[in-house]
């Protein structure tokens, strides 16, 4: 399974927080990938960065969904990128306050753990994931993060 992490759409406010989260969501990403069984070949993990767009449109937060394709077609004129199958996709709101005044480090820290907690939602879904390995998962989310310098504990700052 290939594993992405995503704080791509951000305004001005949260730019910095997109800027500072680009490599270790890389690197996180590439640590995670691995065979967890189930059908899940994709999972996509975005972090709201528009605190306007949450608070204006409640359907931007997006619950857990599981895709049997995601079409690569450009609609904008752009190449299409190769499509994709079996995709879990998600978004996580985060404590808008906390993430523009946190400092690199510990804002890196607290998204981490946020991403963490919210990979809950994998263990009420694995059965319906084809038996998808969640508890695999965030053993190795952990051991991933640890192995970037970032703790994660069992509650979000």
């Amino acid at each position: 399974m290939k594993v992405r992490f995503h704080a791509n759409v951000c305004d001005q406010t949260t730019s910095h927080v997109a800027k500072a989260l680009h490599l270790p969501f890389k690197e996180l990403g590439r640590l995670l990938q691995g065979d967890y069984g189930g059908l899940m070949e994709h999972l996509w993990i975005d972090l709201e960065l528009l605190e306007s767009r949450i608070k204006a449109d409640a359907k931007s937060l997006h619950s857990f969904r599981f895709q049997k394709r995601v079409s690569g077609y450009s609609r904008m004129g752009l190449p299409a990128i190769s499509d994709s199958y079996n995709v879990g996709h998600y978004s996580v709101k985060p404590d808008f306050h906390k993430i523009t005044t946190l400092q690199n480090d510990a804002l890196i820290c607290y998204v981490v753990n946020l991403i963490y907690e919210s990979t809950t939602v994998l263990l009420e879904k694995q059965k319906k994931l084809g038996g998808f390995n969640a508890t695999l998962f965030r053993e190795n989310f952990v051991q991933a993060s640890r192995s970037l310098g970032y703790e994660v504990t069992s509650n979000v700052l």
